[in-house]
């Protein structure tokens, strides 16, 4: 499902560096989870491939692990960077689940208890986006869930692989809307 009406415009995604929850193969959620000293590493790497772009602005989540990360990657630009933060970029919500080995964690289409469902929040992302106004020189900086969201919103393939932290994504969004990795 396309939904040019939240974005319609180019923009760049990157996941947050290895967080402690990540490294312990644990399910973050909305546990706010600090930065490894790897996550650290991996966010001034991509900090500096992402230095290369005209991006002016970034917009993240507002857990720990994607706000640090999105400081560190606007300390690698030169001037000042703005960086907006949206909770409603959070990860999604896995109730009881949150802090457990991943190993327990449901499938991406069920509804953990305590949690937040998969059209919950599939909905939470979309209402969010619809009020950044995306451009060409965006950066969001988020979670492995808000790239899954963004990627059913742009009618792109269903991710249900893990994703990889730190690895920038340019949408170039015209009539394919196509997907670059950096």
């Amino acid at each position: 499902m396309k939904s040019k009406n939240v974005i319609s415009a180019s923009f760049y995604f990157l996941r947050h560096g290895e967080s402690e929850n990540n490294r312990q193969d644990r399910v973050n959620g909305w546990r706010d989870s600090p930065l490894t000293e790897r996550g650290e590493v991996q966010a001034r790497a991509a900090g500096l491939i992402l230095a290369q772009y005209p991006i002016q602005r970034i917009v993240t989540s507002d857990l720990q692990r994607a706000h640090r990360t999105a400081e560190i990657v606007a300390e690698t630009h030169a001037g000042s960077m703005n960086i907006e933060v949206y909770p409603g970029l959070r990860e999604r919500h896995w109730g009881i689940y949150e802090n457990q080995p991943r190993s327990l964690r449901p499938e991406l289409d069920e509804v953990p208890e305590g949690g937040e469902g998969p059209d919950d929040y599939y909905h939470r992302v979309v209402n969010t986006l619809a009020q950044i106004h995306l451009h060409h020189d965006a950066l969001i900086v988020a979670h492995a869930g808000t790239l899954r969201v963004l990627h059913r919103i742009l009618g792109l393939n269903e991710m249900r692989a893990r994703v990889a932290n730190t690895s920038p994504v340019y949408y170039f969004l015209n009539e394919a809307w196509n997907q670059k990795f950096l």
